[in-house]
C-alpha cells in the first residue's frame, strides 16, 4: 500500500511539472513582465532564447527555440528569481529583448546597467562617450589605431588578420576625415607640431594609380636629395623610391614630421581585391564596378567600386598632402586637442552649441569622451561631422524610428555604429545597436520621476538656442520677441510678445517651461538700470525678490544673491562682461 501511494505521489508530482512547463510557456512572460524582481541584464555569451524554461523540444517534435542573443547584449530580466527546468543547472530566466520574449539559462546573463560602452544611448553624451570607448577597445587598442587603418586593415601585426575587421565601406572615409582634421589643424597652427605618422608601404606597386575622373589633389615631389641625414633616415625605414620622392618635398615644409614606414609585407594587387568587396563609394558612376554588366548596389546611392578607385584610394601616396595625411596620424589622445581646437570643426553644425539633454557643449562632450577613451578629440569631432552631417538627423534627434516591425525612440548614434551595409537600413540598424537590446522607448526623461521630453521639442529647443534648467528654459538672454523666436520654429508659443523673466514657453507636446534671463530682475525682457535698481533694493532688504525674479539675480551661478551679482550686473551695463546665460 505504501509503495502504491507513493508511485500515485510520483506521478502526480511528474504530471504537475509537465503541466507547470506547459503553463509557463503559455503565460509565463505575462506573470513575469512586471515583476517587481526585474532589472537589466547583460549575457555573457551568445545563446538561446526558448519558449519554456527546458532544452526538451514541444509536444509536437518542434524545436522550442524562438530566438537567439548575441554575447554583451542588454536585456530586460523580468524576473531575477530562477526558474527550474531542464537543461539549464544554474535555473531559468524570464526575459524580454525587444519584442522578443521568453527564457534562457541564467548561466550565461549578469546583473548590469549597461554594457562596456555605457549603451543604451539616450543621450547625445552617452552616444559619443559610448561610440569612443567602442572606437577604442574595438579598433585603436587593435592595431587599428589610424583613419587609414580603420578602414584599410594592413596592419600586419594588428589584433585581426589583415583585411578583416574593417570600420567602414566607404573608400572616401579615410580622405574626408582627413580633410576635416586638416582644416582644424590649419585654423589652428597645429601643423608646426611634431607629427609621427604612420604609412603602409606594399609590395608590387605600380609608379602612379589614379582616379577616374580625376585625383583629389596633386601630388608634391622632389627628386635630388638635400638633406642627406632625411635620406639615410627614410633608407632605414624601408620607403621605396616612390615614397621618398614625395617625403623628401613634405620634409622640406615640415623638418619637425616624423614618417615611419609600416611594411605590410602584401602584394598591392593582392589587397586591392581584398578591398574590392568590402569598399563601395558614391558621387560618380565613373568609380562604379560594371564588371558584371550592371553596378552594384550596397545601399541607396552606394555601389561597389572598380579596381581602378579601389587602387587609387588605397595608395598612401596619393594621400601625403597637408590636406589629407592625417589619416596616417595617431588617433590617440592628446593635450594638444582642447575645447577650443575642437570647438573650430564643428562650428556651422548643429553640434556647435550645447547638447539639449546633457546640458553641456558639444566641444566639452567631445573632449571630454577623448580623455575617458584615450581617443584624438578631433578626430572624433571630425567622425561625427563626416557620419552626422552638419543638421541633426535621425540619429542625432532621439527621434521615433520603426526597424523590422518594432518602434524604437529616445536613443542616439553619432558616429553610426553597429550601422553595417548588409542591413535592410545600416541607419536605423545603428540606432538598434544603440539601444543595446534592452529597451525600445529610451527617452532619459521618462525616468526619475522627470516629465518626458518629447523629440519635437528637443529639436525646437535647438533650434532656439535654449536648454532647460530645471523647470526653467534658460540661454535665450535679452533682447528677443516671441516673433523672432518663432520664426526660428514654430512649434513654441509664447504668454508675452518679448521674451523677458517670467515668459512661460509651451512646446508642441504641452509641455510649458518658464523663461530665465538672468540679469533681467524686471521682466521687460531687457537688462538696464531698472534692474540695477531692483538689486539694490533686493540687497537693501527694501523690496526683496523672490520666485523666478530672485533666480534670474543669481548671475554668478553660487545660488545666493550678493555682492557678487551686483558687481558682475554693473561690469555688464559698463561693458566689460557679459552674462552667462547658461
Amino acid at each position: 500500500m505504501k509503495k502504491k501511494l507513493i508511485k500515485l505521489f510520483n506521478q502526480f508530482i511528474s504530471l504537475s511539472m509537465a503541466l507547470l512547463l506547459v503553463f509557463y510557456s503559455l503565460f509565463g512572460s505575462l506573470l513575469n513582465v512586471h515583476a517587481a524582481n526585474s532589472g537589466i541584464g547583460r549575457t555573457t555569451s551568445d545563446l538561446n532564447v526558448r519558449s519554456a524554461p527546458t532544452t526538451t523540444d514541444n509536444p509536437d517534435g518542434s524545436n522550442n527555440i524562438i530566438g537567439e542573443l548575441d554575447g554583451d547584449t542588454l536585456i530586460q530580466v523580468n524576473d531575477w528569481n530562477k526558474i527550474e527546468g531542464s537543461g539549464c543547472r544554474s535555473g531559468w530566466l524570464n526575459i524580454t529583448y525587444g519584442n522578443l520574449t521568453g527564457y534562457v539559462c541564467s548561466n550565461y546573463v549578469v546583473d548590469g546597467t549597461e554594457d562596456a560602452y555605457g549603451r543604451p544611448w539616450t543621450t547625445p553624451k552617452k552616444a559619443i562617450i559610448g561610440g569612443a570607448r567602442f572606437i577604442a577597445s574595438s579598433y585603436i587598442s587593435k592595431g587599428q589605431y589610424t583613419s587609414y587603418l580603420k578602414k584599410f586593415n594592413v596592419n600586419p601585426n594588428a589584433y585581426y588578420k589583415q583585411f578583416a575587421h574593417q570600420y567602414m565601406a566607404n573608400l572616401a572615409a579615410p580622405a574626408s576625415e582627413a580633410y576635416s582634421s586638416y582644416k582644424t589643424y590649419q585654423a589652428n597652427g597645429l601643423f608646426n607640431l611634431p607629427l609621427e605618422f604612420d604609412i603602409p608601404v606594399f609590395q608590387g606597386m605600380a609608379d602612379v594609380y589614379n582616379r577616374p575622373g580625376g585625383n583629389l589633389t596633386d601630388i608634391a615631389v622632389k627628386d635630388e636629395v638635400t638633406d642627406q641625414n632625411f635620406e639615410n633616415y627614410l633608407d632605414s625605414q624601408g620607403f621605396p623610391l616612390s615614397y621618398k620622392r614625395i617625403l623628401r618635398a613634405l620634409h622640406d615644409t615640415h623638418p619637425n614630421w616624423i614618417f615611419k614606414a609600416m611594411q605590410t609585407n602584401v602584394d598591392f594587387t593582392t589587397a586591392m581585391y581584398a578591398e574590392k568587396n568590402v569598399s563601395s563609394i558614391n558621387g560618380n558612376e565613373l568609380y562604379y564596378d560594371k564588371s558584371n554588366g550592371e553596378y552594384t548596389s550596397t545601399e541607396t546611392g552606394w555601389y561597389l567600386a572598380n579596381n581602378e578607385t579601389v587602387s587609387y584610394y588605397l595608395d598612401p601616396r596619393n594621400f601625403l598632402t597637408e590636406k589629407y595625411i592625417l589619416q596616417f596620424e595617431s588617433l590617440q589622445a592628446s593635450s594638444n586637442y582642447t575645447e577650443a581646437v575642437v570647438q573650430t570643426v564643428i562650428n556651422n553644425t548643429f553640434m556647435a552649441g550645447v547638447s539639449i539633454l546633457d546640458n553641456q557643449s558639444y566641444a566639452s562632450i567631445f573632449v571630454e569622451a577623448g580623455n575617458t577613451a584615450n581617443v584624438s578629440a578631433v578626430y572624433l569631432a571630425s567622425l561625427a561631422r563626416q557620419e552626422s552631417g552638419v543638421n541633426m538627423g535621425s540619429n542625432t534627434s532621439g527621434a521615433e524610428f520603426v526597424y523590422k516591425d518594432i518602434t524604437y525612440s529616445g536613443v542616439f548614434n553619432f558616429f553610426n555604429i553597429g550601422a553595417y551595409s548588409s542591413e535592410a537600413n545600416p541607419s536605423k540598424a545603428g540606432l538598434v545597436y544603440a539601444t543595446g537590446g534592452y529597451c525600445t522607448a529610451c527617452n532619459p526623461n521618462s525616468v526619475a520621476g522627470l516629465p518626458v521630453m518629447s523629440t519635437d521639442t528637443i529639436t525646437t529647443l535647438a533650434n532656439i538656442g535654449a536648454v532647460t534648467k530645471d523647470n526653467y528654459l534658460v540661454g535665450l538672454g535679452p533682447n528677443h520677441t516671441a516673433a523672432e523666436l518663432q520664426a526660428k520654429d514654430g512649434n513654441v508659443s509664447f504668454n508675452t510678445a518679448h521674451i523677458g523673466t517670467g515668459t512661460i514657453a509651451t512646446f508642441k507636446d504641452g509641455s510649458q517651461y518658464t523663461i530665465i534671463i538672468y540679469g533681467d530682475l524686471t521682466g521687460d525682457g531687457v537688462i538696464n538700470s531698472a534692474d540695477l535698481l531692483r538689486m539694490r533694493k533686493h540687497l537693501l532688504g527694501t523690496e526683496p525678490l523672490s520666485g523666478v525674479y530672485a533666480d534670474s539675480s543669481n548671475i554668478a551661478k553660487d545660488n545666493q544673491i550678493n555682492s557678487a551679482d551686483l558687481l558682475r550686473l554693473r561690469q555688464y551695463l559698463l561693458g566689460t562682461a557679459n552674462i552667462e546665460q547658461k
